[in-house]
């Protein structure tokens, strides 16, 4: 076929009428149906948009209805219209969750966008946030609604709050799936802190998420708890409880010496007896054969006898609180007790600053948060006309008397507390090593051990671990004047490597008077309080690390023999002992002479297992638990990466110095630190 015959070929494409007329139809029909999905998109777009500016309108008016149902107080909340308020809100949330659901998968690609760019990053996890939240605060509300109207009929008191607990385990499988949906709140909470820095979103979300933070662990906690109520309040029989009266000043593994012990009789949600003596009277050796103590008090301390006073020797609190528990049984022929809760002077500072002022009986004296800790000293010291004999004899009753006082307060005048600070108060003591609450009830431990407040050391810790433990063995309370600074140096090569420095500082006057263990002449002499503080510090020094380290350096000590009940001088390194499972434990032994400054040093090899993958990069996980009953103290943390690798992410603001990452924090209470890299 020749060039002319194939052009001159119909082609099926001819400019014919036909072809033109239904190329025109074809492209009508496009331009249609684009304008009809364009349409039916602004149509679904408008929709959506007007559900959520509805939605929105809505949202925006229960922050002021709350505070108008709030306006009088719990006693005047019209509990069906705050029940309305909450399933509003939550219906609204729902709305904005489904509607803005198409948000989710390209909100993380959406921080350039000038100005709203960190609102969008955050919009998925702000919704899961208040999805969560909102099914929490219908389900609780809606499983305590009865307990609302029982506090609202006539004048409410703690001797009606056995009236509280049928409603309360009724509510028990409500109360369950909140606590399920308050977890959720926190984990999403945690994401949105992973996606976007707080300080980048907008003022309002912020104020919004400082408000979480502050009531977000004390929801999850008191719903975690709240099933367990019943059966810890005695609802099914009486529950007795041991308290063991801790002293700070004296510290001890689980916060400080056992100066004194309580009972507490609890039936049906009230306080039908309560006791209190001093930890000395509490034994029985003078007729009843004792169990030699742990090595390390009959080393140091010359006790041939585990007695009462020092029971609280292991920092797993369920083991110093089950020990307690059997030696005042034992000691005081009473049955087993159900519990045991220790407090120290912290946290008796926090329950008087909310409950206010307490009158003490048969005095003119009134306590109060600023001035507990100064009485308490001072009450403590002899009396005007008090003879020594019987100054030794009771020198601690006003241990009872304080704890008559503050239940007559409570139980008086239980209306006028202020419950939402009370209850961040107890709170911060759990959470800051004050309290620590341990009972035989399997289904309670468990919720406790979630909170933490039951100062059970893991068995088993993710990653890296760390504790660090001061037990005065030395017969005074000169805690009261000893600063202690840790610094903490992880090297993560192909065999990690750690190194613990601990450097104590005794901020008293320097004096020429020798140490001598022992405060019996003090006693012959009816010596104050802080006379008893200004002396030196004899410690017994553990450290507690993930299980399968291995100790390699130590610094040494020397305690001369002059100094100690059994005159035998130690003069050695620190050593490996045998105590708490899962977790290995290192020692040493030390003497702080007066105005003085020790340094200690463990050097050890950490295990296999202290670093992981997760998502390509490698991630190394630092667990610190804080020693109950200590002050806020600094720990620095040094940390070599490995050679080549670089810091993808910190938990805490890092610096680099001299080929180390460089962290600080206030060791205020049990921390967790991760560092990410590649």
């Amino acid at each position: 076929m020749t060039s002319r015959d194939r052009h001159s070929t119909p082609s099926p494409y001819s400019d014919a009428p036909e072809a033109i007329e239904s190329r025109r139809s074809t492209a009508r029909l496009i331009r249609l149906a684009l304008l009809l999905v364009l349409l039916a998109f602004l149509l679904w777009a408008g929709l959506k948009a007007w559900r959520v500016a509805g939605a929105a309108r809505s949202l925006l008016a229960v922050e002021d209805e709350a505070r108008a149902l709030a306006a009088n107080g719990l006693a005047n909340v019209d509990a069906n219209a705050a029940e309305a308020l909450l399933l509003g809100a939550r219906a609204d949330i729902v709305t904005l969750r489904d509607e803005l659901g198409f948000i989710r998968p390209i909100a993380p690609y959406l921080g350039w966008v000038p100005r709203l760019g960190p609102a969008l990053v955050a919009a998925p996890h702000l919704l899961d946030m208040a999805d969560a939240g909102s099914e929490a605060g219908v389900l609780a509300f809606g499983g305590l609604k009865p307990a609302l109207a029982i506090a609202q009929n006539g004048d409410f008191g703690m001797e009606r709050l056995g009236e509280l607990l049928p409603v309360v385990a009724e509510a028990g499988p409500a109360l369950a799936q909140a606590s399920a949906a308050l977890d959720r709140t926190a984990a999403a909470r945690a994401a949105l802190a992973d996606a976007v820095p707080a300080e980048e979103l907008p003022w309002r979300v912020q104020q919004l998420l400082q408000l979480a933070d502050t009531w977000l662990p004390l929801g999850r906690n008191g719903l975690r708890l709240a099933p367990h109520l019943p059966a810890l309040l005695g609802a099914d029989g009486p529950r007795r409880y041991l308290i063991m009266a801790q002293n700070e000043d004296e510290l001890r593994a689980t916060g400080g010496f056992l100066t004194g012990a309580g009972i507490v009789t609890v039936e049906n949600g009230r306080i039908v007896d309560l006791s209190f003596l001093d930890s000395n009277y509490v034994d029985n050796y003078w007729v009843k054969p004792y169990d030699f103590p742990p090595q390390p008090l009959y080393d140091y301390m010359g006790l041939e006898m585990l007695l009462f006073r020092d029971a609280n020797y292991w920092p797993d609190f369920p083991t110093s609180a089950r020990k307690a528990m059997d030696l005042y049984a034992y000691g005081r022929d009473v049955a087993p007790l159900d519990g045991a809760i220790a407090i120290d002077q912290e946290f008796l500072r926090l329950l008087v600053d909310a409950t206010g002022p307490i009158p003490i009986p048969d005095s003119d004296q009134t306590i109060n948060a600023g001035n507990l800790l100064q009485m308490l000293r001072q009450a403590r010291d002899i009396q005007e006309g008090q003879e020594i004999g019987k100054w030794v004899e009771d020198r601690k009753a006003f241990l009872g008397g304080f704890a008559v006082a503050i239940r007559t307060r409570v139980e008086s005048d239980f209306g006028s507390i202020d419950l939402p600070k009370l209850a961040r108060n107890l709170a911060a003591a759990g959470d800051g090593r004050h309290l620590s609450i341990y009972v035989r009830d399997a289904g309670a431990a468990a919720a406790l051990t979630a909170t933490g407040w039951d100062g059970r050391l893991p068995t088993a810790p993710p990653g890296d671990f760390l504790m660090v433990v001061d037990s005065n063995m030395g017969y005074n309370k000169v805690n009261l004047l000893v600063e202690r600074t840790l610094t903490y140096e992880v090297n993560l090569g192909p065999q990690p490597q750690a190194t613990l420095s601990a450097l104590y500082s005794h901020t008293g006057e320097p004096s020429a008077e020798p140490c001598a263990q022992g405060v019996e002449a003090e006693f012959a002499q009816a010596a104050s309080y802080l006379a008893l503080a200004d002396k030196c510090y004899w410690n017994y020094l553990r450290v507690y690390a993930p299980g399968g380290s291995v100790l390699q350096a130590s610094s040494s000590h020397t305690v001369p023999g002059q100094t100690l009940f059994n005159s035998r001088t130690w003069d050695g390194a620190a050593q490996t002992v045998a105590e708490q499972p899962g977790l290995t434990t290192f020692a040493n032994f030390f003497l702080l002479p007066r105005a003085a400054e020790v340094s200690t040093m463990f050097q050890y090899a950490l295990p296999e297992g202290v670093t992981v993958t997760e998502d390509g990069d490698t991630v190394y996980r630092l667990t610190v638990f804080k020693q109950p009953g200590t002050r806020p103290e600094l720990l620095a943390l040094r940390v070599a990466l490995p050679s080549g690798a670089t810091l993808v992410d910190a938990s805490l603001p890092a610096q680099m110095q001299d080929g180390r990452l460089l962290l600080s924090t206030t060791l205020d209470k049990n921390v967790v630190i991760t560092l990410r890299y590649r």
